[in-house]
């Protein structure tokens, strides 16, 4: 809910003063007027990160698109972030900047106290991401942030009975230390009562306030406001080139020009009277805009013609049709991810000038924000929290599988007596049977049971990734005399299990998130070095079981 119309007008610097925790206690720690709290306890913010869900996602398939055969696209629930509490009030995630290994996830709270946060998680490890640092702001909403040169650029709302601001809209800097938060931050009140969105370019940056609010062109070097363009209602901005794109919820989409904002062009994208967020991104020269109950629509930059619209789904199972709306969209390289509300996540494809869709995913709770960067993509779910997911892909130029065959077959795939494979590419399955030969080289998702039966052999070059914490007994299953052997990363959220005289060896680096069993005869061969094996399961021993090699043993399990 956007906070009260306030009519003031102006625009004035405001400082705010800022304590500093380090000892985790924030839920109880007492506030002070326009105070920033800064945690950086990451053992008990981490406490909130969850990885009860994680593991495989699967995409359900678009209409006419084959449901059994095997999937582009493999995608990984990473993990879930539960919002922080703050004096008995749960924060809602609202926004996600993303730079190096670091992502930035600022919060709001609904109704009309405001009450908001910047949290900074560490992304490096891909598996198990970790909080490293808080910002709680009391009296203040946080809307959305932005990286940009060892700088965040801040857009929120605060209270101006507390902070004296003469208006709630603001945007701001703050100037990060080797990427984390500091007390070194500067805010200018803005038109309007909620600042909704905040880009940048070289040497400016450029924001929307709500309401009454107004486009704003601020200077980097000093902070000053340089132009002011009145507008009603503005959600988000954007800029692509020299081109400054905000989007108004009565107005539809305005082009400026990044040199003064000079009107360049405007088009009526939609009228959205419900007061939520939106956002826009570009894909080339389309644009594409979250229009609520209107889908996206995808228009051309320079022309505004409507090219494409990304459709709702008419109706879901078990959802209320008020709760299937688009709230955001994210663009990375030819990807399109759409947050549609109790409907999910829509993920499409751009192809011969025309986005398709590829499926959809079901997650818990509705998707209410989306941003995607790399191999990430974050989905917020208001109190549910932030979803993190990845995109499974081999790293570039550390595998070359150009000599090896793309793999065209079901979703199972089966290696029978006698057969030997050898496919390559990016792959989602749902289970592996090998009764003889496979060898995979790029990426490759199992949802299910990876069997290696009797006597086979597995060749994996790239990076696997199998199974669900929700499922740990669809685990990997190396049996009596088979061969797991790995160059490269295996993350598996089942059970991984070395029954009789099965081997398993392994150049890179291992991730077992249920347990592991070591059956007689059974060994793990570790080859050359800087190898790693990382166990948050339990390891039994049943009879005699050999480990060879150099390694990191993360967990100090193997012992």
């Amino acid at each position: 809910m956007i906070k009260k119309l306030l009519s003031l007008v102006g625009a004035t610097s405001l400082l705010f003063a800022v304590s500093c925790r380090q000892d985790g206690e924030l839920e109880n720690a007492a506030s002070t007027k326009n105070e920033i709290i800064i945690n950086s306890d990451a053992g008990s913010l981490s406490k909130r990160i969850d990885f009860k869900n994680s593991g495989i996602l699967t995409i359900k398939n678009a209409l006419g698109r084959k449901s059994d055969v095997a999937g582009d696209f493999p995608l990984v629930l990473v993990a879930e972030v539960a919002p922080p509490v703050y004096e008995g009030k749960t924060l809602r995630a609202t926004h996600v900047a993303v730079e190096g290994k670091y992502a930035y996830v600022s919060y709001n709270t609904e109704g009309d106290a405001y009450l908001g946060a910047i949290e900074v998680i560490d992304i490096s490890n891909p598996n198990v991401p970790k909080m490293v640092m808080q910002a709680m702001m009391p009296n203040t909403d946080v809307s959305a942030v932005r990286y940009d040169q060892g700088q965040l650029y801040i857009a929120g709302a605060t209270n101006v009975d507390v902070s004296n601001a003469k208006t709630a809209a603001f945007v701001g800097r703050m100037s990060l230390n080797g990427g984390l938060l500091t007390t070194d931050f500067v805010a200018t009140s803005l038109l309007g009562k909620v600042g909704t969105d905040v880009t940048t370019n070289n040497s400016k940056y450029f924001a929307v306030s709500g309401a009454t609010g107004a486009l704003t062109q601020m200077n980097k070097a000093d902070n000053k406001i340089e132009f002011t363009v009145p507008l009603q209602d503005l959600r988000a901005v954007g800029i692509t080139g020299n081109k400054v794109v905000i989007l108004s919820g009565t107005e539809g989409v305005k082009v400026f020009d990044a040199n003064g904002l000079t009107p360049v062009s405007s088009f009526a994208a939609y009228t959205d009277i419900a007061e939520s967020k939106r956002t826009l991104d570009f894909m080339g020269e389309k644009l594409l805009v979250s229009q609520g109950k209107n889908g996206v629509g995808v228009y051309n930059l320079s022309t505004g013609t409507k090219t494409q619209t990304l459709s709702l789904p008419a109706s879901v199972d078990g959802v209320d049709p008020q709760d299937i709306v688009t709230n955001g969209v994210s663009v990375n390289a030819d990807k399109a991810f759409v947050a549609n509300g109790g409907a999910g996540l829509f993920v499409y494809e751009n192809k011969a000038q025309q986005l398709n869709l590829l499926g959809s995913l079901d997650l818990l709770g509705s998707s209410n924000y989306v941003m995607s960067k790399g191999d990430y993509i974050f989905v917020a779910s208001g109190t549910g929290g932030l979803k993190i997911i990845k995109y499974v892909a081999p790293e570039n130029g550390v595998v070359n599988c150009s000599s090896y065959a793309t793999y065209t077959g079901g979703e199972w795939l089966n290696v029978n007596s006698g057969e030997t494979f050898e496919f390559g590419g990016t792959k989602s399955l749902k289970g592996i049977n090998i009764n003889h030969v496979l060898s995979w080289c790029g990426a490759l998702n199992a949802t299910e049971t990876v069997n290696l039966n009797s006597n086979s052999t597995f060749n994996m070059y790239g990076k696997l990734y199998q199974g669900s914490q929700q499922n740990r007994w669809n685990g990997l299953n190396i049996n009596s005399g088979s061969l797991l052997n790995l160059d490269g990363d295996l993350t598996t959220y089942g059970n991984l299990t070395l029954n009789s005289n099965g081997s398993f060896k392994v150049k890179g680096n291992v991730t077992i998130f249920g347990d592991l069993t070591l059956n007689q005869g059974s060994r793990i061969d570790f080859i050359g070095t800087g190898s790693t094996i990382t166990i948050h399961g339990k390891v039994t021993k049943n009879g005699i079981s050999t480990i060879t090699g150099t390694y990191t043993d993360t967990n100090q399990k193997l012992k």
